[in-house]
């Protein structure tokens, strides 16, 4: 389903300007910093959503999904955010039919968010 939309959809970048916002003029460019972490820590979320769902873990996946909810909606993929709160809802409610398939969709949307975050990143660099 995700293939159908490019990456220009796939962050706010009005989210990315207001972190630009906090810029102090000697400190690491912020988007560049708060990009990074979130590409280096996602993977494992994202691991723990697809492990937890496919095991029935409600818990775990209440857990992973709320961690990936906040940091994607921290960098402006709101998309993102939003299939991980659907997951962490599911997992808070108990019912995980079709948890797994919304897994990989999430995960498929993790790659757009990727791709546009890291030409985000690239752009900014002298």
């Amino acid at each position: 389903m995700s293939e159908r939309f490019g990456t220009s959809d796939a962050l706010d970048k009005s989210v990315l300007d207001s972190l630009k916002e906090l810029q102090e003029e000697e400190d690491p460019d912020i988007v560049e910093e708060v990009g990074g972490l979130f590409l280096k820590h996602s993977p494992d979320k994202i691991a723990a959503i697809k492990r937890s769902a496919a095991s029935g873990d409600a818990k775990g996946l209440q857990i992973a999904s709320h961690s990936l909810k906040s940091s994607s909606a921290y960098v402006g993929a709101m998309r993102l955010s939003a299939m991980s709160k659907s997951l962490e809802d599911m997992a808070r409610s108990g019912n995980l039919e079709g948890a797994s398939q919304k897994a990989s969709m999430l995960e498929s949307e993790y790659e757009r968010v990727k791709t546009a975050l890291e030409a985000e990143i690239s752009a900014r660099r002298p």
